[in-house]
């Protein structure tokens, strides 16, 4: 992916995500948060929030046309060459191109539906992962929904066109399963940076529980919706075929995370430098 593509994925989704955070620290804060005042420390962060969201391109624009959208073609390895070769002006010249890019483009579909459909059918258990991970089943399964995505894009590229564009809902779920993709693997590569230290496993697996349930939502929507029915049903069969089975991650997992970081230790000070502590222990 290119730089453009990483930077409106992490605006978009981490301003989307301050807000559902001051949201329920809010709700945490009960009366505190809504009297107005010099000790009301969520009030003026809570009035920012549109902020984030809205200038520098508006989320909603982000969502749905930047980061599928422009993230297709900047990292295809044939859509680009393929339109470049459209444009030149040389029609000898512009007939080879064409060939050797679209011929590319069949070779790379070919190799895409069969990762897709052996790591899908497979649960994931032959996708790749690191030898050394200690969570290797996080990496297949994120190698899986890489595959997914990638056959469902050609599909949607090959089939709508330039129409895709005009379909937002479906070009803005295609972004979000990329989005949870790149923060996933944002996730793991930090843990395995960190020394894969046993006390961020559980954050970790939480992490990964969420995107997951994410990833498999968002490409239960674009096959819903897809226009093409009976491509629809083919993509499902390859990319779900056991329908949507993430589910999140469970109660006791989340109270698990939600006690280790109300207390102060290791795991929560390798999530949180630079973060003001406050002058209380009771206030944070």
């Amino acid at each position: 992916m290119r730089p453009a593509i990483v930077s409106a994925i992490v605006k978009a989704h981490s301003t989307y995500r301050m807000r559902t955070s001051i949201n329920d620290a809010m709700d945490v804060h009960g009366g505190k948060a809504i009297v107005d005042g010099p000790l009301n420390y969520l009030a003026n962060v809570y009035r920012a929030v549109p902020i984030g969201i809205t200038v520098e391109g508006a989320n909603i624009l982000t969502r749905s046309l930047i980061i599928f959208g422009q993230g297709a073609i900047r990292a295809h390895p044939w859509l680009l060459q393929e339109m470049n070769a459209l444009q030149n002006p040389d029609e000898q010249q512009a007939l080879a191109e064409f060939d050797r890019a679209s011929a590319g483009h069949a070779r790379h579909l070919l190799r895409t539906f069969g990762r897709a459909w052996l790591w899908s059918w497979s649960g994931a258990a032959l996708a790749p992962a690191p030898r050394a991970a200690s969570n290797r089943t996080a990496f297949r399964r994120l190698s899986r929904y890489a595959s997914a995505l990638a056959f469902t894009s050609e599909v949607a590229l090959l089939t709508l066109g330039g129409s895709l564009k005009r379909r937002e809902s479906i070009s803005a779920r295609l972004g979000d399963v990329l989005s949870e993709l790149y923060f996933l693997s944002a996730v793991l590569k930090r843990f395995r940076d960190d020394g894969e230290r046993g006390g961020d496993a559980p954050v970790v697996q939480w992490c990964c529980e969420t995107g997951f349930a994410r990833i498999e939502s968002a490409l239960a929507g674009v096959i819903d919706n897809f226009p093409v029915r009976w491509l629809a049903w083919t993509v499902r069969a390859i990319t779900l075929p056991f329908g949507v089975r993430r589910r999140g991650p469970g109660d006791a997992m989340t109270h698990a995370c939600a006690e280790m970081l109300m207390q102060r230790g290791p795991v929560r000070d390798r999530l949180t430098p630079g973060v003001y502590p406050g002058h209380h222990d009771d206030a944070i």
